[in-house]
């Protein structure tokens, strides 16, 4: 059963229903949330992109109707033992569909767009804080007048509302073409200098800007740094969340990952996602809070509301098998990018950073190192907060240092 949604809904109301199968007994949910809390300053869009990148073939492909193959070669990536056997061109028109967020009134950051990148097993949901209000959702608080941003909150391709029909979750859906995809939005919205403002077709916010700053999580974080280093002038500033330059694979490859359809029948059907069971989540609650959140406890409690985290795992997402297996150069960091960078991560980050606390500080400025020119160079690292640093108590501390950050280095 789905867990109960929180009275303060906020932009949830528009984009949880997509997500809740009528089949699963949900329909009325749906309706309810969609007729709920609706933010007039914020709307769904989409952006038409062509792009063209180059993509590894395995040695050894699974068989995509075993899942034990599957499961195989997804451990394989995290030992760094799966074997590539040469490269193959992917291009073509894509959809992706976002939600922007406008502030109420013109402020010094009315030229700064922030594009916020979701993690794997997430989508643009995440960002939202599922309904629960401050301080877990960040494009209210990015957009309030105390801060008066701009935000775009994207579905990576083939992940939340895009459409993944015809797309291989192996051979078509991994992180070059993600990247290529986030460049020529960028394109599109950024203004060039010394040319005229125009406003083209493809461009659905009908404005550009002169400043973007990427905001990412997780596997958002990795495809924020691989865009600057293939692109280092796309991005004003980085802000990597649940992030460092050395991943903590056993962490991660003890996870309890299972095919998505396996554990969202309704929402991962066959007829819909080619190859459905190469699109992997995480398969129990458990497993989810383990990985994602601080498992360890105080005299005050949990340091994460358990309420969230059981919201977040019944309307998790997934990853494609092709983005895990193109995750080949994870920690090689943006030599040639020259703004800002801040790595947001927790003490208590198990995916990032091994405790005790002081080693997983110490990482994370190690982690600078990646940013050999980056003009600024921060780390933000909560006390008592797992990967999930926006969707734990901490979350508010995280909004204002980030947004602090932001302020004062863009």
């Amino acid at each position: 059963m789905l867990a109960k949604l929180p009275p303060n809904l906020s932009l949830l109301g528009i984009l949880l229903p997509i997500f809740i199968s009528p089949t699963r007994g949900h329909s009325s949910a749906a309706h309810e949330l969609s007729h709920s809390s609706h933010n007039p300053l914020c709307a769904p869009l989409s952006f038409t992109l062509t792009a063209t990148a180059s993509h590894i073939f395995l040695a050894s492909p699974p068989d995509p109707s075993n899942k034990t193959e599957i499961l195989d070669t997804i451990n394989q990536s995290w030992d760094g033992t799966v074997v590539a056997n040469g490269n193959h061109t992917v291009n073509g028109t894509f959809t992706l569909k976002a939600i922007y967020c406008r502030p109420s009134h013109k402020s010094k950051n009315e030229g700064v767009l922030q594009i916020l990148l979701h993690g794997a097993t997430y989508n643009k949901t995440m960002w939202s804080g599922y309904g629960f209000g401050y301080p877990y959702d960040w494009q209210s608080y990015a957009t309030s007048p105390s801060q008066g941003y701009h935000t775009l909150a994207l579905d990576r391709l083939s992940h939340g509302e895009n459409d993944p029909r015809d797309l291989d979750p192996l051979n078509d859906v991994q992180m070059p073409l993600q990247t290529e995809l986030l460049h020529q939005l960028i394109s599109v919205i950024k203004t060039q200098p010394n040319t005229k403002t125009t406003f083209p077709k493809t461009n659905p916010l009908g404005r550009t800007f002169s400043k973007i700053a990427l905001v990412g999580h997780s596997l958002g974080s990795y495809l924020s740094v691989a865009l600057a280093r293939s692109y280092p002038l796309d991005a004003s500033a980085l802000v990597l969340t649940g992030y460092s330059s050395r991943q903590n694979t056993l962490h991660v490859r003890s996870a309890p990952w299972a095919s998505a359809p396996s554990v969202y029948p309704d929402r991962f059907p066959s007829d819909k996602y080619l190859h459905n069971l190469e699109y992997l989540t995480i398969a129990t609650l458990e497993g989810r809070e383990k990985g994602f959140y601080d498992n360890a406890t105080d005299a005050a409690g949990r340091s994460y509301d358990p309420e969230l985290a059981r919201t977040d795992y019944e309307y998790s997402d997934a990853v494609t098998l092709g983005e895990v297996v193109s995750l080949g150069d994870w920690g090689v960091g943006a030599e040639e990018f020259e703004g800002p960078v801040l790595v947001a991560t927790g003490q208590r980050d198990f995916v990032m950073c091994n405790p005790p606390e002081e080693d997983c500080v110490k990482r994370l400025w190690e982690t600078g190192k990646t940013f050999p020119r980056a003009r600024r160079y921060e780390v933000w690292s909560p006390r008592e907060t797992g990967h999930d640093l926006t969707l734990s108590y901490s979350a508010g501390e995280t909004l204002e240092r980030v947004h602090e950050f932001l302020g004062r280095e863009v």
